[in-house]
């Protein structure tokens, strides 16, 4: 009972409303309108340098943005273009989504179990944001199929499968994404459906960060875009995927500082206190964080990015460590301001736009969190 009373908690604080007037709710403001005006187009989120295409991924994250900002209207015109557009309902039986629509059409009806996660979480934040328990009913059949589908037992642990096509690489490895396992929101999960394999799936990815992060690995604890695990959970590079710490992996400090901001959760302060030692070291010696590096700790793509800030930023706040501040202020340093709207490094960048807001979500969460614990 009392995992379920932290988990109806944070949940309150994951809806809450913001004060107007912090600089960090404007921030959120400013950049959800601007995100609305350039990248959302009738409920459909488009990637304007990928010829205007769209991937479930961003519906996902425009429907959680929607919520964080109070925007029903924004949140159910997205909604309603994903089920119509993107449902693989009558297609294939499930409530899982296609990944990848051009050109007037689903171009493939595979599914992305990070967006189907994303998807099923901005639904379970609707339904207690806004009473409106269809919501949550829509997310209970997603999450469903994410465990019949999405998943695999192997090597005596429940494991997250990047997709619901074949799950190894032709070798008998399984593929592996560690930016997709995510475990506060498989907490969350658990709460509302009582499904046990979620905490499984929360294990199972610390686990796999853990691994991933041994010294033996280059001594930089990072980790990588993709890899595949064998038997005796041997972990090898993905041929044909990224092993960089790169676009994808960046995502893991941040999905991982969810968990820690929510719950205090000490797996998390692990995981992030390894990245935190790397991103100390790197701002010690050169000032700056650069975009990729290998795992091992070498800078393979040297400018500067506004998520590799998030993601540094995710792990020094973690940490207590004052260069927290000093990552934040970098990540603004990439905003602009154009007609009362925030962009993050380029207006047309969807990525870059679809992620830099979460830094100062997390400090809202934060002072949320500590403001009720006080009150209690």
């Amino acid at each position: 009972m009392l995992i379920v009373g932290l988990l109806a908690l944070a949940t309150v604080w994951l809806v809450s409303c913001w004060p107007a007037e912090t600089d960090d709710a404007i921030v959120l403001r400013k950049s959800w309108a601007g995100y609305l005006h350039t990248f959302v187009q009738d409920g459909r989120v488009v990637r304007p340098r990928n010829g205007f295409d769209t991937v479930s991924e961003g519906q996902a994250y425009a429907m959680i943005r929607a919520v964080t900002a109070s925007d029903r209207t924004s949140f159910d015109a997205i909604l309603l273009w994903t089920e119509k557009n993107l449902s693989r309902r009558e297609q294939s039986g499930d409530n899982l989504l296609a990944w990848h629509y051009a050109d007037g059409r689903v171009v493939d009806w595979q599914a992305a179990s990070d967006a189907d996660i994303d998807y099923a979480y901005s639904l379970l934040l609707a339904g207690r944001k806004w009473g409106d328990p269809s919501y949550a009913r829509l997310a209970r059949k997603v999450l469903a199929d994410i465990l019949r589908l999405e998943t695999i037992s192997y090597e005596g642990r429940l494991r997250l499968l990047p997709w619901n096509r074949k799950p190894t690489d032709g070798n008998g490895y399984v593929v592996q994404n560690p930016s997709y396992y995510s475990p506060a929101q498989f907490k969350l999960f658990f709460a509302e459906t009582g499904d046990g394999r979620w905490l499984e799936l929360a294990a199972t990815g610390y686990d796999l960060l853990d691994r991933l992060q041994e010294p033996a690995g280059g001594g930089a604890f990072l980790v990588p875009d993709w890899c595949r695990i064998g038997e005796g959970g041997d972990l090898r590079e993905l041929e044909g995927y990224s092993s960089l710490y790169g676009w994808d992996a960046l995502r893991v400090p941040m999905r991982i500082a969810l968990d820690h901001a929510l719950f205090h959760e000490p797996r998390a302060a692990r995981v992030l206190g390894r990245f935190a030692e790397f991103y100390t070291s790197e701002f010690k010696r050169f000032g700056h964080v650069h975009s990729v590096y290998s795992t091992g700790g070498r800078s393979v793509v040297y400018d500067e990015n506004p998520l590799s800030y998030a993601a540094a930023y995710a792990a020094l706040e973690a940490s207590g460590s004052p260069l927290a501040e000093t990552a934040y202020r970098r990540l603004q340093r990439f905003s602009h301001l154009k007609k009362g709207h925030i962009y993050y490094l380029d207006r047309k960048d969807y990525y870059a736009n679809s992620l830099s807001w979460l830094p100062s979500y997390y400090r809202l969460l934060l002072n949320s969190r500590k403001s009720s614990l006080q009150d209690r």
